[in-house]
C-alpha cells in the first residue's frame, strides 16, 4: 500500500487551524501521505485532549500512524467509508463507517473513530459531522441504521442521544484506562428509516 506510507521528521503535532468559515464534506477522498499525516495528527490531538478514540493519553504520532494506515487501507478497498469535514486545507472532523462482513448485516454500519478537532469543540462541528454521516448513510450507502460505541464517563452518550441515538446495551468494564480505572462500552443505535 505504497500510496498510504508517510514520513514525518519529528513527533510534534501541528496546531489546529483557526476557523476560516466554509466547511466542505469529503467522502472517501483520495488517500495520500498528506491525508494519513493529517488524520494521524488530529487523532493525536483528540486523544491527548481526553477524547475516547481508541487510545489512552498520552500518545504520539508514531503510535497512531499505523492505525490510521490500517483504517485507510479499508477505505481504499471500498470496504469502509471515510467521512470528513474540511475547512480550508485542514481536516477538522472525521469518522469511518465500518461495514459488516456478514451479508445479513449489510443494512447498517458502525461509526468508528469519530473525532472533532479539540480546538473546535463546542462550535457545532460534531453535529455537522453527524449530519454529513446521516446523508452519506441514507443517500449513498442506502443504510437502515447506524451503531457506535462510546466510553462511559465522557458525556459523549448524551451528545449522541441529542442526535437521535439510543443506548441499546453496555459492555461493563470493557475499557481499561489504568490499573484501577475501568469504563463501560456503551452501545448506541440509530434507525435511519
Amino acid at each position: 500500500m505504497e500510496g498510504v506510507q508517510a514520513t514525518v521528521t519529528d513527533s510534534s503535532t501541528p496546531e489546529a487551524t483557526p476557523d476560516s468559515g466554509e466547511i466542505a464534506v469529503l467522502v472517501d477522498p483520495p488517500v495520500t501521505a498528506a491525508l494519513v499525516d493529517e488524520l494521524s495528527h488530529l487523532w493525536v490531538r483528540v486523544t491527548n485532549a481526553g477524547g475516547s478514540v481508541g487510545f489512552v493519553p498520552p500518545v504520539n504520532i508514531d503510535e497512531v500512524r499505523p492505525h490510521t494506515v490500517s483504517i485507510l487501507a479499508r477505505v481504499i478497498d471500498r470496504t469502509d467509508t471515510l467521512v470528513a469535514l474540511q475547512e480550508g486545507a485542514a481536516i477538522v472532523a472525521w469518522c469511518v463507517l465500518t461495514s459488516n462482513d456478514s451479508p445479513p448485516r449489510h443494512g447498517w454500519r458502525t461509526m468508528r473513530h469519530v473525532q472533532v478537532d479539540p480546538a473546535r469543540q463546542g462550535g457545532g462541528l460534531g453535529g455537522k459531522l453527524l449530519a454529513a454521516v446521516d446523508h452519506v448513510a441514507r443517500e449513498e450507502l442506502k443504510l437502515e441504521a447506524l451503531s457506535l460505541k462510546v466510553r462511559s464517563g465522557t458525556g459523549a452518550d448524551a451528545f449522541y442521544r441529542r442526535h437521535g441515538f439510543t443506548e441499546v446495551g453496555r459492555l461493563p468494564r470493557a475499557v481499561r484506562m489504568a490499573d484501577d480505572d475501568y469504563r463501560d462500552d456503551i452501545i448506541m443505535w440509530r434507525e435511519l428509516s
